[in-house]
């Protein structure tokens, strides 16, 4: 039964390539016909443009490393729309700008975006949780052990706008020991703030922040391409979006008794599920597979054997 299931999901993934051309086309259409506006240039995020193109094309080549088609065939039509948004936003097609050149129109508009970034600060109210946004945005630019003075001054740009005292002092020598460790803490801050229910376009907001923040000092670390990837998965199924990428999930196998019962009484975030040669356990879902990759070492270094998977191939093994 679950073989057939899987035949019927695999055919209707390809069906859905369709729906994907169709959404992409009508999306794409209502700014073809206004392309050489330049307040239409001007509303189109470049950067955001790029930060969904660089995954994208990882993502493509992993499809197709794997040999799944459906996904590849999918990644490259939102490819191929982020590159149109992108020669929409450096004003490609506006009149008196074309000819400046590719290159130096890419560079103008994101210097123009850079600039910009400062007014997300006045036009991002003082929300619920405010404390905790300017404690997530904090460990963000942390995360990579550096702090940069273009991201202390966008940080406390909200802070003051928002009457928020807090310290940075403080705020350093309470990091915790360990990149995973700070990995984990951020994810799950993120996670409860999620949980009070934020208004939809508040944590729409975040995520415009997040990105801004991530790539305002020209250096985008490897941390910060994890956890970037990882926080907008979260606020992407927040807001109820479509998931271009993978789902992903830790599997913990029990192989004593003794392991079985620490996980049942210590472990309460693992779910069990039945499978074809008895049964496992597993974590909710993520949406970078090295941040999953970092969980699964949490539970390896507890002497359990885990491994990183796909929610598809859970379903497929079930």
């Amino acid at each position: 039964m679950i073989e057939i299931i899987a035949k019927i999901v695999y055919i209707l993934a390809f069906l859905s390539i369709g729906f994907s051309l169709t959404e992409v086309y009508l999306s794409s259409n209502k700014i073809w016909k206004r392309k050489h506006d330049n307040e239409v240039a001007e509303s189109v995020s470049v950067m955001a443009e790029f930060m969904a193109i660089i995954p994208g094309f990882f993502f493509a080549l992993n499809f197709l490393f794997e040999r799944q088609w459906q996904g590849f065939l999918d990644t490259i039509i939102y490819i191929g729309m982020s590159v149109f948004y992108v020669f929409v936003g450096i004003k490609f097609w506006v009149n008196d700008e074309r000819k400046k050149g590719l290159f130096r129109l890419i560079k103008q508009a994101l210097n123009s975006e850079k600039q910009e970034v400062g007014d997300l600060a006045k036009s991002f109210f003082k929300p619920s949780g405010a404390q905790t946004i300017i404690y997530i945005l904090s460990q963000i630019a942390l995360i990579d052990d550096k702090l940069h003075p273009q991201e202390k001054e966008f940080i406390q740009r909200f802070a003051d706008n928002w009457n928020i005292d807090f310290s940075w002092e403080t705020l350093t020598n309470n990091r915790l020991e360990g990149a995973n460790k700070n990995f984990i803490k951020l994810r799950e801050d993120v996670v409860d703030y999620l949980a009070i229910s934020p208004p939809y376009k508040q944590v729409s907001q975040l995520r415009d922040v997040v990105n801004a923040l991530i790539n305002i000092d020209d250096e985008v670390s490897e941390q910060e391409k994890l956890i970037v990837a990882e926080l907008n998965g979260l606020f992407s199924r927040y807001l109820g979006e479509r998931l271009d990428n993978e789902v992903y999930r830790v599997v913990i196998v029990p192989q004593t008794e003794q392991q079985e019962e620490v996980i049942e009484t210590s472990l309460p975030e693992l779910s069990r599920y039945s499978t074809k040669g008895g049964f496992a356990y597993q974590t909710n879902s993520f949406y970078s597979k090295q941040y999953a990759a970092i969980i699964c070492d949490q539970y390896r270094s507890l002497n359990l054997i885990s491994f990183v998977t796909t929610i598809d191939q859970i379903i497929v093994s079930s």
